[in-house]
């Protein structure tokens, strides 16, 4: 289980998140995933041989996932389950793509989708956030690395709550969903 401390700040991050859709993006808010059971999370870093960050753990155990494309953070991503988690580090450490075993390594946990084709991830080993694409590889540098889960966490929150751009991305609802329209013209 995370630490108190962890649980407490992901929990408080989450409860704004929830307002905020609930009020504004209510189709999106329902299709938010209720909490992974704790033996889905152990099963899951039993098979990759890892331990999630507690930030990342605190977080699946208030929802497992952002729903079928409900809530991720910008621009277009959709946070994963403990489940989807594992399949997808397993397919990433498995794909026997030469090139990707280059790039990916198992320390590097998936929790979100891209709409086209990729990944946000942790790196178990810094806590930072980071994307990968086939074509690009790993991203680790400019907008989509963030210092831990949560400071994501924390700025999609801010984004949400003040409507101001985060990483050249605002906040917008359409018929009750969240969408992240770009602000670079």
């Amino acid at each position: 289980m995370p630490g108190p401390r962890v649980t407490a700040q992901v929990n408080a991050v989450w409860r704004r998140v929830e307002r905020w859709l609930a009020r504004r993006a209510p189709v999106t808010f329902k299709r938010l995933r209720p909490p992974a059971r704790p033996l889905d999370i152990a099963r899951s870093e039993a098979a990759m041989g890892l331990r999630f960050p507690h930030d990342l753990r605190a977080s699946l155990l208030r929802h497992d996932g952002g729903g079928s494309w409900g809530f991720g953070p910008a621009p277009f991503y959709e946070l994963m389950s403990a489940k989807d988690i594992r399949s997808e580090w397993k397919m990433l450490c498995g794909d026997g793509n030469d090139l990707l075993d280059d790039w990916w390594n198992g320390h590097l946990i998936p929790f979100a989708y891209a709409n086209d084709g990729g990944n946000l991830f942790v790196d178990t080993r810094t806590g930072k956030t980071g994307e990968f694409f086939n074509e690009e590889g790993l991203t680790l540098e400019g907008d989509v690395v963030w210092p831990s889960y949560l400071a994501l966490l924390k700025a999609t929150a801010r984004s949400l709550e003040t409507g101001r751009p985060i990483r050249g991305w605002r906040p917008k609802v359409v018929k009750g969903e969240l969408e992240w329209e770009s602000t670079r013209g």
